[in-house]
């Protein structure tokens, strides 16, 4: 048997270039962490529903308060208001439904959206809409899923 000895450094830069490889890598999550499915559109619903909470402004509440579920991200009044009054404040919240948003702007619309938080004609989301900075997987994600909604019927 032969014993080797490992200086201090070199274990470092073990355990460095075994930290810097995994943290190249993909990250993989279990189904149930992306919503119970690995298709786009399972995943999507996943982030709208479960991550981002969209249906906290954009879903109607009921008359307790709770989010109205036949009505889903069909566009809402605001639960919450500016210290200040504001122009720029997005009230009511619009239907991001394939009746609303996800049918009036391309699916590569919405992803640009989602990655950059302009809209197409280049403008930022109005307050209180967050600016988000999703990976292209997951704004695609997003964008099917809204597209998938039919919202109100006409």
């Amino acid at each position: 048997m032969r014993t080797f000895w490992i200086g201090v450094g070199a274990i470092v830069l073990l355990v460095a270039g075994t930290w810097f490889s995994q943290a190249q890598q993909k990250p993989r999550f279990a189904k149930k962490d992306r919503g119970g499915d690995s298709s786009p559109v399972k995943h999507g619903e996943y982030l709208v529903n479960k991550l981002v909470l969209c249906g906290d402004c954009h879903t109607p509440q009921d008359k307790k308060g709770r989010p109205d579920e036949s009505r889903l991200l069909q566009g809402a009044p605001l639960p919450v208001k500016p210290k200040k009054e504001t122009k720029d404040w997005a009230d009511p919240a619009p239907d991001i439904t394939r009746s609303g948003l996800a049918g009036k702007w391309s699916e590569e619309d919405l992803v640009k959206f989602l990655m950059t938080g302009k809209d197409p004609d280049g403008m930022k989301a109005m307050a209180p809409m967050p600016a988000f900075r999703m990976s292209r997987h997951d704004a695609r994600a997003v964008a099917l899923y809204l597209r998938s909604l039919p919202g109100k019927k006409k």
